[in-house]
């Protein structure tokens, strides 16, 4: 197995990756993998599919190496406030208002959408109840609680159970993965210093006497409803255990989610809560604002289809960046990723048939196999494994060999564009209409309209067709490609 690269946020380097567990008898290692996923209230903008889409790109790239992923997303439908801080109204609830819908209705609905967003980009999520909705899982957040309180890491008060911050971390100690103090996590956040707080930077686990919130359950602290932080714990130890191999999540995500995570999961298990932390960057606007539904700007994958753009060319775009660079966002890249994206369909358009069941590729081709692996195994670069593939294209043209479509389909399980499926129903469409045209021609001929027919066969010419008229066939003529 060849060495792969991942940055890890918890030592801020490039690491080589070593899962925790050993090969089972077949001799494949399984991952365990845990994905920060959305807060259905309102529709995934492209800054949070960019996000989805390294996910997936990071859980094929796994898989590409011969690893079993067990992979973990959760779905936040309760106790998101509008703050990541405690402060705010819960954001389904605020949108079930808005819209005059019950929470639930609201959830389903967004979770609804984003499913159908992640098939149009191709991301592959996965099964429930592997992809977790919070509130499927409060008795695991309850019993993780307890955990902590009986641990001396959390203490009960009339307005919930907080996380003691400062007992678990002292003022001193700077986080983790943000690498700042306590003060300079939240600088620029607005921290309820509730008098039930021993500090503002405590965090809510579990919130109490909160009567108009609609979603609440009973425990053993009273009537309530989890804090957000607690979500993801809960959910990624039932599936995974107490240790993950790699959790991954946006940038935005260090200095308090993901530092309050490993706070409360190490002080309820005594043990590592993440091997790998991976991170992924925003989305920008061409102004170089982040695209984000709180400051308006939010355009979504609905935009794309309606400027006539395939959605998988946005995959491709951000398959051309470096996961943990910013990306600007503009219809431009996203129509010249599209032309990235039909270059390499039309080439498939264009293979024959003994091209794409030929079971070997031509020998020159296994350089660029080696090219990919080595670019995706080095933290992901994309950009690099991209342009492999275009290259591998043209020589095929430069060459006038088309015997790579092993290759394409190899590349394609990172790629995630289809090209399979793409030949299989697209070159029939095509064969069809090649047909139409033929049988056109044909029928020019008999009605002596000689000027039409010679038309017809110089485009099916054009188009990669020799049509040749012979009586022994039943149709009058036979076809075949230019090549052949």
């Amino acid at each position: 197995m060849k060495p792969f690269y991942i940055f890890n946020s918890l030592s801020r380097s490039v690491e080589e990756f070593h899962p925790a567990g050993s090969p089972d008898a077949d001799g494949v290692t399984e991952v365990t993998y845990y994905s920060c996923g959305p807060t259905v209230y309102l529709p995934q903008h492209l800054g949070n599919m960019r996000a989805y889409l390294f996910v997936d790109t990071l859980r094929r790239a796994l898989e590409f190496n011969g690893y079993r992923v067990r992979h973990v997303m959760n779905i936040t439908d309760v106790g998101h406030m509008t703050s990541d801080e405690d402060a705010g109204e819960d954001k389904i609830e605020k949108t079930a208002r808005a819209e005059g819908k019950t929470p639930q209705e609201v959830a389903e609905f967004y979770i609804a959408q984003f499913k159908r967003d992640c098939a149009r980009l191709n991301i592959q999520l996965p099964e429930p109840p592997r992809l977790s909705r919070a509130t499927d899982h409060i008795g695991e957040m309850i019993a993780l609680i307890g955990r902590i309180i009986q641990n001396g890491y959390a203490y009960v008060t009339p307005s919930g159970v907080y996380f003691d911050v400062e007992k678990w971390r002292g003022r001193s100690r700077i986080g983790r993965l943000s690498r700042q103090s306590l003060d300079e996590q939240h600088a620029g956040q607005r921290l309820e210093h509730s008098p039930d707080k021993k500090s503002p930077h405590d965090f809510a686990l579990w919130v109490l006497n909160q009567p108009h919130h609609l979603m609440q359950w009973d425990s053993p602290w009273g009537r309530g409803y989890p804090g957000w932080h607690i979500e993801c714990s809960a959910m990624s130890m039932k599936y995974l255990g107490e240790t993950l191999d790699i959790h991954s999540g946006g940038l935005d995500h260090i200095p308090v989610h993901h530092e309050n995570e490993i706070a409360q999961s190490e002080s309820a298990t005594g043990k590592p809560f993440v091997r790998y932390f991976v991170h992924n960057a925003f989305l920008t606007g061409m102004e170089g604002a982040k695209i984000s539904k709180s400051a308006g700007r939010f355009p979504v994958l609905d935009d794309l289809v309606a400027d006539g753009i395939n959605p998988l060319a946005f995959r491709l775009l951000c398959f051309g960046a470096k996961y943990r660079s910013e990306m600007a966002f503009s219809l431009d890249a996203v129509r010249a990723a599209e032309k990235n994206l039909y270059y390499l369909y039309d080439f498939v358009l264009g293979l024959g048939d003994t091209d794409v069941t030929n079971e070997k590729d031509s020998p020159w081709v296994e350089s660029f196999r080696g090219r990919f692996h080595e670019a995706i195994n080095d933290d992901l670069n994309t950009p690099r494994a991209f342009a492999v593939a275009l290259d591998l294209v043209a020589e095929s043209y430069r060459r006038k060999d088309r015997l790579i479509w092993n290759t394409l389909q190899l590349f394609d399980e990172i790629l995630g564009i289809g090209l399979k499926e793409w030949c299989a129903v697209h070159r029939r469409e095509w064969e069809e209409s090649i047909n139409t045209l033929a049988k056109q021609r044909h029928q020019a001929r008999l009605n002596r309209d000689f000027a039409e027919a010679d038309r017809l066969r110089n485009l099916l010419l054009a188009l990669g067709w020799i049509v040749e008229d012979t009586p022994e066939s039943p149709t009058g003529y036979r076809l075949k490609r230019s090549r052949e």
